[in-house]
């Protein structure tokens, strides 16, 4: 077997395969370091993977030897002594010379990377072998490199720097010099505060009496999530019970009060009344106790909140911003005093606060708190500080990790995460697309989820954007299915279905159509029997806009529009209140020329969903195409009333529903039903502000102006001023050849009289 075979088998884990084959291989080329190192790697590999104690220690006594066999045929084979050393510092026990005189070669070498791999390792041997001094002086030297090889990289410094101290920590902890353990946990702490060993060190700083080490790291745990209920009740059980016995400290009886809003039921019970009451005792008992401490006026006007005494708790806010303004103090006060004063203060307090979780958390709570009223102008008028908050910790963590900045506090990646998904959600509800999507995009880079992708593809399609998009959500339903909740699985195929056809990609979107609706007949809408009331509501909606979207899924079929038609009046065959369905069908009927069915269409989509929920411009195309149609049936009056009322509905809406293009297609129409009507001043007076439109916007000549210029000679005809319809005959034909009724108008002034026009539709 061929080398390259052989490394195909290890890279395909098939490692005892390899084992074996590499066997076969070495005894033709025992002089070979590579298969030898081949060799190593898939015995250790297979080591790792078993279960069985005697057969790994066989198998890393194999790879141990298969490694040294590389080193004696080329002693500056790097790797082979990585490993090696590797094996010799964490499994073989018995290894301990070799190790150091690997990890010295190594060391020699003067590559940092892996100067600090084999100081870690020479460091472990050195505590196996009680050479106290000599391993701290390891660590000590690993720092110093650390802190060469990682200079521009923050977070990545910090990390290596606290595994250096934890290490520094532990040996001093484990030869009985509890002060010094418990400084350099302090310094690893400060390196990297968010990590595993927070509650065993929150204990060891209790019982030497740290109370204000123990706070901070309390602080982290209760922010982290990470640890278990018990093992936090405990823990706040033990503080309770010191804080009982006497213990003074603000920062330690601060993170206990966190810790019981946390555990609110534990501590106050199932009675919120009562609950409400021992909070509140509590919090009196604390600010008595520590008066200059801001957060036990915010715990005590937060039991008031709670309860919706907002009067009571607004003097308790006050208080607690003049001492010191936390983040979670200011939004709870800003909705406080617009319960009490009618509206939102006019600014907010200004907060020096590097911690970035409790920015991100403020945002959070305030989105939470708001959510709950039904004014949408409150919600409007809350935007602005929930953009505020976002950006106030999404700008320390972005410090933290892109700009060698700031403090460990801000090292926790899922958080950043978490932080650049709602700040990005905050700044596309604002409008503002393209930066949303580039915080999305570092979220995402830093923890990928799927919240943050579908988050990316809502700002990719507000740019414009759809096919990243599309993009956006294909990655979602290839990599998140498994967590993904049914309801946004089914969500996500609508949108993408809506994209695919603006982008005319109709077989792709007729592909994914017929899956989703497979899957909803097979799996999907038993499942769905299973979720909450409101899961189930939004899927049933997403599987009827899917199904009323099939109308603008086109195919090559020569009976592609009758198609799109039979499928929505089957769907509301079964559904006959789906409103969407008759709005859709309205542009069918009308591009098929059944102008009846889409007048009809449209009055069953008013009588049943009404029109003034619709956005504005769902609002305009109702009366819009309702008036063309009429106009298409000679319906003159009816046209008129319709294209009217769009006029007045867009004046009602923003700069967008006011677009030129938009009224230029209602002025036109409107000047072709005056025509009809015979009310020709009426159909000029449009026809000219269509002209105006085309003139301001610098418009170039096209169909649409020679079909307006057109009722406009007919209008001019029709009043009797020849000169002028032939004027605008002969403008045309020089502008626009093959505009067909303006040439046959022409030859039809030349040769039948002025009026003959009418006698023939007569």
């Amino acid at each position: 077997m061929h080398f390259d075979e052989l490394e195909r088998l290890y890279n395909e884990q098939a490692y005892t395969e390899a084992i074996t084959q590499l066997e076969i291989y070495l005894q033709d080329n025992p002089g070979e370091a590579r298969g030898w190192q081949l060799l190593g790697l898939s015995q250790l590999e297979n080591a790792k993977a078993t279960d069985n104690r005697d057969l790994a220690t066989a198998m890393y006594n194999e790879a141990y030897e298969a490694f040294s066999q590389v080193l004696i045929i080329d002693p500056t084979h790097v790797q082979a002594r990585v490993h090696r050393a590797y094996m010799g510092a964490n499994i073989m026990a018995d290894k301990g010379d070799e190790t150091i005189g690997d990890c010295d070669i190594l060391i020699a070498g003067g590559d940092e990377e892996l100067t600090t791999k084999a100081l870690l390792y020479r460091f472990q041997v050195w505590v196996l072998k009680n050479e106290t001094e000599k391993a701290l002086a390891d660590m000590q030297r690993n720092l110093e490199v650390y802190g060469s090889l990682y200079a521009d990289d923050l977070p990545q410094l910090n990390v290596a720097r606290f595994q250096c101290f934890t290490r520094i920590g532990d040996v001093y902890y484990h030869t009985e010099n509890r002060p010094a353990a418990l400084e350099y946990y302090k310094q690893a702490f400060e390196c990297t505060v968010f990590n595993n060993r927070l509650l065993s060190t929150t204990w060891f700083a209790l019982d030497m009496a740290d109370y204000d080490f123990a706070a901070s790291m309390l602080q982290i745990m209760i922010t982290a999530g990470e640890n278990t209920k018990d093992d936090m009740l405990r823990l706040l059980r033990h503080i309770q019970q010191l804080l009982a016995d006497g213990v003074r400290n603000a920062a330690l009886a601060r993170e206990f009060c966190k810790g019981t809003t946390e555990f609110w039921q534990q501590f106050f019970g199932d009675d919120d009344d009562e609950g409400t009451l021992e909070q509140i005792s509590t919090g009196k008992r604390f600010i008595a106790e520590y008066p200059g401490e801001a957060y036990f006026y915010h715990y005590t006007a937060t039991a008031f909140f709670n309860i919706g005494s907002y009067q009571e708790a607004l003097p308790w806010y006050e208080k607690s911003l003049a001492i010191k303004p936390y983040p979670f103090s200011v939004v709870r006060w800003y909705f406080t005093s617009y319960k009490v004063n009618g509206q939102f203060p006019e600014s907010w307090p200004d907060v020096e606060h590097n911690i970035p979780y409790d920015w991100y958390a403020a945002g959070v709570i305030f989105s939470e708190i708001i959510q709950l009223e039904k004014d949408n102008g409150v919600k409007q008028a809350s935007t602005a500080l929930k953009r505020f908050l976002y950006k106030k910790a999404f700008d320390i963590y972005h410090a933290y990790w892109y700009e060698n900045s700031g403090n460990s506090y801000a090292g926790h990646p899922h958080h950043f995460a978490m932080c650049c998904n709602n700040y990005g959600i905050a700044l596309y509800e604002g409008g503002i697309f393209v930066e949303a999507a580039h915080v999305h995009t570092i979220g995402y880079n830093m923890s990928p989820f799927w919240e943050q992708l579908e988050s990316r593809a809502d700002a990719y399609h507000s740019m414009g954007k759809l096919a990243e998009a599309i993009a956006d959500r294909h990655t979602i339903l290839e990599n998140f299915t498994e967590v993904l909740p049914l309801m946004y699985y089914v969500s996500i195929h609508e949108r993408m279905i809506d994209d695919l056809c603006t982008l005319e990609k109709h077989a792709e979107a007729l592909d994914l159509y017929e899956k989703i609706l497979g899957e909803y007949n097979t799996w999907i809408a038993k499942d769905m029997q299973e979720l909450e009331d409101y899961d189930r509501e939004t899927i049933t909606y997403n599987i009827d806009r899917i199904k009323t979207g099939r109308a603008f899924i086109r195919t090559n079929s020569a009976d592609d529009l009758s198609e799109r038609i039979l499928a929505l009046e089957t769907h509301l065959v079964e559904k006959p209140d789906d409103s969407d369905a008759y709005f859709n069908l309205m542009y069918l009927y009308f591009d098929n020329a059944q102008y009846e069915h889409c007048i009809g269409a449209i009055n069953n989509r008013i009588s049943i969903g009404g029109v003034t929920k619709l956005p504005v411009i769902s609002q305009m195309k109702i009366y819009y195409f309702r008036g063309k149609a009429a106009l298409k049936l000679g319906r003159y009056k009816a046209a008129i009333t319709d294209l009217l009322h769009t006029l007045q509905i867009m004046s009602n809406g923003d700069a967008a529903d006011n677009a030129p293009n938009y009224r230029f297609g209602v002025y036109a129409f409107l000047a072709e039903a005056y025509l009809g009507e015979k009310e020709y001043d009426e159909c000029l007076a449009y026809a000219t502000q269509c002209l105006n439109i085309y003139a301001s916007n610098n418009w170039a000549w096209d169909t649409e102006a020679s079909a307006v210029r057109y009722t406009m000679a007919l209008a001019y005809e029709a009043k009797e001023d020849p000169a002028t319809c032939k004027k605008i005959i002969d403008l045309i034909v020089a502008n626009d050849p093959e505009f067909r009724p303006a040439a046959e108008k022409k030859n039809e002034l030349r040769g039948g009289g002025l009026f003959s026009f009418f006698r023939k539709k007569k």
